[in-house]
């Protein structure tokens, strides 16, 4: 068995196709060489549309961010200018309902148990009736 292996022919052969399988890895590594270059160049192309498309949508974002704010604020003033005219026709009802009393004959006293209004205020809406003024033409 020895001069089997030692034979050149064996030797040649053997050669050979350790060469023929050298050469055949050799190309298996340039093709994977060149898919893994390729699959890099693809992944740096998503990364810079990833990129790209993060700075639009924090832009967007901020804009946003802007956006709400400004309508808070305004939420916040409208809400705050209709407590006001809540409290103003709250009161203006007020007058008017003590008006009306002292019209059918309320004395001042009754105006602050009823209209919840102080001993001036229904002293002067009083005043105002009995001599006409403040009454709805």
């Amino acid at each position: 068995m020895l001069m089997i292996m030692s034979s050149p022919i064996m030797l040649v052969l053997l050669l050979g196709l350790t060469l023929m399988l050298t050469l055949a890895l050799g190309v298996l590594q340039i093709i994977n060489t060149r898919k893994i270059s390729g699959l890099h160049k693809a992944l740096d192309e998503d990364s810079a549309r990833q990129e790209a498309l993060l700075r639009a949508n924090s832009g967007a974002v901020l804009k946003l961010g802007g956006s709400l704010q400004a309508l808070e604020q305004r939420v916040t003033l409208t809400s705050r200018r209709q407590q006001e005219l809540e409290n103003k026709d709250a009161g203006s009802l007020t007058y008017d309902q003590a008006s009306k009393l002292i019209q059918m004959g309320a004395t001042p006293e009754d105006l602050v148990k009823t209209c919840g209004l102080s001993q001036a205020e229904a002293k002067l809406v009083s005043l105002m009736a009995v001599r006409g003024v403040g009454r709805p033409a």
